[in-house]
């Protein structure tokens, strides 16, 4: 452990350069994890790279939400180096007009090595706030079955919508199901 860490919401002036480092966790999320997400291994850094570059131009745009994990001195303001990132979530924000108060969560990933010291928790807490600040009250996320993604999110609250048995392909021949869920944040009076 490197001490506290917080969370900073993606900007391209203070975190521009954390790029190839978020393609990097990315990666070794998927290849050290066996992560379910939109690549399959063999995993080509170029193709990663213009991924990630696409979803910070969502970011720019104001379609997405990327909060970074990074250490507590550094989420501050102070510009962090490549190797400070410890995590990051995203929330795609609906782009329909009979959907402006809904928000998807697409990832939570955290370093392996600064893992089960709250950090998903902290990175979704702030995606949360974010998310209701520009009026996106219901959120919606899916995580593979049995995955400890899934059990962070039952713990957080959200309520399990159901299982789709073989969602997704896995290497070598596989596939793996996935887990729906949702949070509603605001009160159930309103």
């Amino acid at each position: 452990m490197d001490g506290p860490m917080a969370t900073a919401v993606f900007s391209q002036e203070h975190h521009g350069a954390l790029v190839p480092y978020i393609a990097a966790l990315h990666a070794s999320c998927i290849t050290m994890d066996q992560m379910v997400g939109p690549f399959l291994p063999p995993l080509m850094n170029d193709k990663l790279l213009a991924w990630w570059k696409d979803r910070i131009t969502e970011a720019n745009k104001g379609t997405r939400i990327i909060v970074l994990l990074l250490p507590e001195a550094k989420a501050a303001g102070v510009k962090p180096l490549g190797t400070d990132l410890r995590g990051l979530a995203m929330l795609k924000l609906s782009e329909s007009e009979t959907g402006s108060f809904r928000g998807h969560i697409d990832a939570v990933l955290v370093n392996q090595k600064h893992r089960r010291q709250g950090g998903a928790r902290a990175l979704v807490g702030t995606l949360e706030h974010e998310a209701a600040r520009r009026g996106r009250t219901l959120l919606l996320v899916d995580s593979e079955t049995g995955s400890a993604g899934e059990q962070v999110f039952k713990s957080l609250d959200y309520v399990e919508i159901g299982k789709v048995p073989q969602f997704s392909r896995v290497l070598p021949s596989g596939k793996k199901g996935e887990t729906f869920f949702y949070k509603d944040l605001l009160p159930s009076s309103q």
